[in-house]
């Protein structure tokens, strides 16, 4: 009876998901009544196909109604309004989605999925701090930002997922969980926190450069696909077409929200797109699975500290959105939604936004610009406040949780994911072939640097590298890049002393 009930679950969750937006942001709504396979998502005469199935052991567990207690996130901005869990169906496509997965979860594993929210900064860590530290087993599971979720780990919170029979059942080999991610974060032997299917924010906060196509009608610009394709995108394409674009629309002498730019930028978030996006790293990996400064990129990092120093503060066709800040607006979405700007690079989550899904300018989405012609793949950056998964040291049953973690990005691996990806976001883009190709490109090519996954627990945040002194409006990097020579190599070492003392 289990199955039978799971299988029709998964199948009524396909069909209730299968909700689309137009390309004018009306509703398309297909035949409920025909039956669709639980493997295939349609969409807008595209489909994904997701074939690795299950494992059967997985599918022979039965927990017998436990309690699956979820600690996740209150902040939309990094999140989205749903991720985890949602109440209840609202006919929207992600929300129906994910309500469902968790009921095939729930009648699959024989557990009872419930979550709490918390802030997701200090918050959130001082309530999984307190549940340690009390003996206390509230929390089955914890979806935290990468960034406030790692220090964790040296506090000694969370369990090696490799171990402690966690993976009897969570297998990180499967393409439910993000292999790139995680060949990056292993350190030697463990892994105390896992991303990929469950976690939407690792999409939704992929950055992308949003283009105005009629600014860029008017200003008689080539066709970006194509400069795309030619792999001729790349920083200074970008810094040239958008210095030629300003005008002081309210004819105050003043540049403020109320004109028109080449691209919006800010000397913060938007720094850190570039590492990625110029294929740089900060760390290497070992021969012994530990981690090293990759001095192999020192020359080109300094290189493109002048490229975004100059786009952000010497283009005549920037507005530096982290001065608008200051002044009490900075509304990215708003001012592009508004047809003020060429360029907007954020994250996909921003085409959630209503400001995007009432905009009356056709846009476009297009990769980050490459470092330059001779780089051979675009690579996109995801923010630093996706979500991770980790399970703490005082849970009832680690390997319990370990199977509701698997079940998780299985079933979102093979349902959520192609709803959020091939109905919201391709589904968007239907009038707009070129665009949908360019979203398959972006999240083909996810890159993480191991620094920007440990770097706050050796009190280096790779976000600072740069974002630091270009903030300060240092003109070189030299001296900075220095500091970080002389001092990383010891914070290494500590780190991973730090990581072998642990026997959890």
């Amino acid at each position: 009876m289990k199955r039978i009930f799971a299988v029709v679950i998964a199948i009524v969750m396909l069909l209730s998901c299968l909700v689309s937006c137009s390309g004018d942001g009306d509703p398309i709504v297909t035949d409920n009544k025909k039956p669709v396979t639980a493997e295939t998502t349609v969409s807008n005469n595209e489909s994904t196909t997701y074939l690795e199935p299950m494992d059967s052991d997985l599918e022979a567990l039965d927990y017998g109604g436990a309690e699956i207690h979820i600690l996740s996130r209150s902040n939309p901005e990094h999140t989205g309004e749903n991720e985890m869990w949602v109440e209840e169906f609202t006919n929207d496509p992600v929300n129906d989605a994910i309500y469902n997965r968790n009921l095939v979860v729930q009648q699959l594993l024989g557990v009872e999925i419930t979550e709490e929210r918390a802030h997701e900064h200090i918050a959130l860590q001082e309530k999984v701090d307190i549940m340690v530290h009390s003996d206390d087993q509230t929390y089955d599971i914890v979806a935290a930002s990468v960034y406030y979720g790692a220090p964790m780990i040296l506090q000694g919170l969370v369990y090696n997922l490799l171990d402690n029979g966690i993976d009897d059942h969570l297998d990180i080999t499967k393409p439910w969980w993000a292999q790139y991610w995680i060949d990056n974060a292993i350190m030697n032997d463990r892994l105390y926190c896992i991303t990929g299917a469950p976690a939407l924010s690792l999409t939704r906060l992929m950055f992308v450069t949003y283009y105005n196509k009629g600014l860029a009608e008017a200003n008689q610009l080539e066709d970006l696909y194509t400069v795309v394709k030619d792999g001729r995108w790349t920083m200074d394409y970008l810094a040239e077409t958008a210095s030629g674009v300003y005008v002081d629309k309210n004819g105050n002498n003043l540049r403020d929200d109320e004109d028109t730019y080449g691209i919006l930028i800010d000397n913060y978030v938007n720094v850190d797109v570039f590492w990625s996006s110029f294929d740089m790293n900060i760390l290497s990996k070992t021969e012994d699975g530990w981690f090293e400064l990759d001095t192999g990129d020192k020359e080109k990092i300094s290189v493109a500290y002048d490229k975004i120093f100059s786009l952000i503060y010497e283009n005549y066709g920037s507005y530096n959105m982290e001065t608008a800040s200051h002044n009490g607006s900075a509304d990215y979405n708003g001012i592009f939604a508004n047809g003020d700007a060429l360029f907007n690079i954020r994250e996909l989550l921003g085409a959630e936004t209503a400001a995007f899904r009432n905009m009356q300018d056709d846009y476009g989405i297009l990769p980050t610009p490459k470092f330059d012609e001779k780089q051979k793949e675009y690579y996109t950056y995801p923010h630093d406040q996706y979500s991770v998964f980790m399970i703490p040291i005082t849970v009832k049953d680690p390997v319990m949780s370990g199977a509701v973690l698997e079940a998780m990005a299985y079933e979102s691996y093979k349902s959520l994911h192609p709803v959020y990806y091939d109905i919201v976001l391709k589904g968007r883009y239907a009038n707009d072939p070129q665009s949908r190709q360019m979203l398959d490109m972006i999240t083909a090519n996810v890159t993480v640097d191991s620094c920007w996954i440990y770097g706050g627990i050796m009190s280096l945040p790779a976000a600072q590298v740069m974002r630091s002194p270009i903030g300060d409006r240092k003109k070189t990097f030299a001296s900075n890049y220095a500091k970080i020579e002389r001092t990383l190599p010891g914070l290494l070492k500590l780190l991973e002393l730090e990581i072998e003392k642990m026997d959890y």
